[in-house]
């Protein structure tokens, strides 16, 4: 079916701007002449006019008379344009003149039809429902293109990775709120035209090595150094890609993906650290452990010693001897029980736990004139990888000492006591360790147990109280900290374990296992 034929088999809505009667049925009668299915409503004013624009069913074509006594054509094309809607508009007359033809064309009219030759009437209606159609069908194009381009952007803004778009010259022309996340770069820098591959990737990764290694179309990923607005350094993995392959090179543009790798190198690095230390300890386990067997024999050689007849100054210098032997062979067995691995939890003496510990830091106690005031409570054993909590009071004792070392004659205050976590009523026991040290400011209380964050300078890896927190987390307990500087400073943390969490459980054998042990 032609466009003709379709047009023509379609039930119009026509509205009728016209004040005599009789002309109205003359352009009726045509329309129907002409084979049109339609339905015409007349009006004469303003007012009418504004009724009819309410109409739900809406009009598919307006014919106009050009002058009314109250009303004319111009006045009701000025009203359908501020109705926004695109509806045909014809405006019809009996006096035809070039100037008024001129006018009604340059007012918005479609057509103007002369009343006493209506043959061009019914042509000009089909031509102009056709274009009409058209610029609706060209309006949902445009619109769909919109609201796919709408779509496209918010997913692009939206997404976690940077993207930027570079012309050939290694200029910025587009960033998604990714790069401002990831760079700090902001809109208004890459809209002027002043951000570039270079000033990004620097000297080490020139945009012209880059742009070749894309032009080449090798977009597979790349582990580079991007720098900020701020001039700091990012690793970054980049995977880029050509956008308009069929342009000539000084046209082409590329598409680069920016992922942030500075976690991963983070945790790779706290990985690295992590087993240095875990080395670290089994060595001084393996030592200590190599160190008991001359132990035994120095300390039986002593013995026989001791049986044989001697001098009494001799007897005092051998019975130093042993005392000090003995401080030898205590610090060993410590040493063996504080890195021996906890691959199972065991029922623990939280104060004996505690007393290892001490013993470990007793030189630098004494030689640093640091008393230790314990005000144990009673309180029952608890089940735990007690290698681990050890790891955490070690080095919660060892910071009080660093805090307090430069203060000279310091005091380390330990306490234990049965406890409740009034946040989900679990029981367990409490473990505050208390120094007369410095203390922290905020700044530095916020950050303590942020990876690598340490106030040791060169002698600290700040892993201790990161490491100490993610045990603790384990054992589903917690470390609050009260601190403060100045006059009466000091640093308090207190620790909460519970009785029973899962770490336990799931580390415990089965009570059939149990059973059959």
């Amino acid at each position: 079916m032609s466009t003709q034929q379709q047009l023509r088999s379609k039930h119009l809505r026509v509205l009728l701007i016209e004040d005599n009667p009789d002309d109205a049925i003359l352009v009726e009668r045509h329309l129907r002449h002409a084979g049109l299915s339609f339905t015409a409503r007349r009006i004469e004013t303003a007012e009418e006019m504004h009724d009819a624009m309410l109409d739900p069913d809406g009009w598919d074509v307006i014919l106009a008379d050009y002058h009314l006594p109250d009303f004319s054509a111009p006045e009701a094309l000025s009203l359908l344009k501020e109705t926004g809607r695109d509806i045909p508009f014809i405006m019809m007359s009996g006096a035809v003149d070039e100037e008024t033809a001129v006018a009604a064309m340059r007012a918005g009219a479609l057509d103007y039809i002369a009343k006493q030759n209506l043959t061009r009437l019914v042509p000009a209606i089909e031509r102009e429902l056709k274009d009409a159609h058209s610029r609706r069908l060209k309006r949902g194009a445009e619109q769909a293109l919109r609201s796919s381009e709408e779509r496209f952007h918010r997913l692009v803004q939206a997404m976690p990775l940077a993207l930027l778009i570079a012309d050939s010259s290694g200029r910025i022309v587009y960033a998604n709120e990714g790069v401002e996340r990831l760079l700090g770069y902001s809109q208004a820098e890459i809209e002027t035209g002043v951000l570039t591959l270079n000033r990004i990737f620097g000297a080490g990764n020139s945009h012209e090595s880059l742009l070749k290694r894309w032009a080449r179309g090798s977009g597979e990923p790349l582990e580079v150094e991007c720098r900020t607005s701020r001039g700091t350094i990012v690793p970054v993995l980049v995977g880029a890609a050509r956008l308009n392959r069929e342009a000539p090179p000084e046209d082409r543009q590329f598409v680069a993906f920016l992922a942030d790798l500075t976690e991963q190198k983070r945790s790779d690095e706290i990985y690295q650290r992590t087993e240095k230390l875990a080395a670290a300890g089994r060595l001084a386990a393996s030592i200590a452990h190599e160190i008991n067997n001359p132990l035994e024999a120095v300390t039986n050689c002593m013995y026989l010693m001791g049986q044989s007849v001697m001098s009494d100054e001799a007897r005092q210098y051998l019975q130093l001897a042993q005392r000090e032997l003995n401080r030898v062979v205590h610090i060993t067995t410590q040493t063996l029980r504080f890195y021996r691995q906890s691959t199972h939890p065991v029922e623990t003496n939280v104060q004996d736990l505690l007393e290892t510990v001490i013993s470990l830091y007793d030189a630098r106690l004494r030689s640093n004139s640091i008393s230790i005031e314990r005000r144990f409570r009673s309180a029952p054993p608890i089940t735990i990888f007690d290698g681990e909590v050890r790891q955490v009071l070690a080095n919660l004792v060892a910071n009080s000492i660093d805090a307090i070392v430069p203060r000279h004659n310091g005091r380390i205050c330990l306490r234990t006591a049965a406890a409740r976590d009034w946040a989900n009523g679990r029981t367990g026991i409490a473990i505050t360790i208390a120094d007369t040290g410095s203390g922290m400011d905020a700044r530095t209380a916020r950050r303590i147990f942020e990876p690598f964050f340490s106030t040791k300078d060169e002698t600290g890896t700040g892993l201790g109280l990161w490491v100490s927190l993610e045990i603790l987390e384990k054992h589903q307990g917690s470390i609050r900290l009260r601190t403060r500087t100045g006059h009466g400073s000091g640093t308090v943390f207190r620790i909460f374990l519970p009785f029973r969490h899962k770490a336990v459980e799931s580390a415990e054998p089965p009570e059939a296992l149990k059973a059959s042990a």
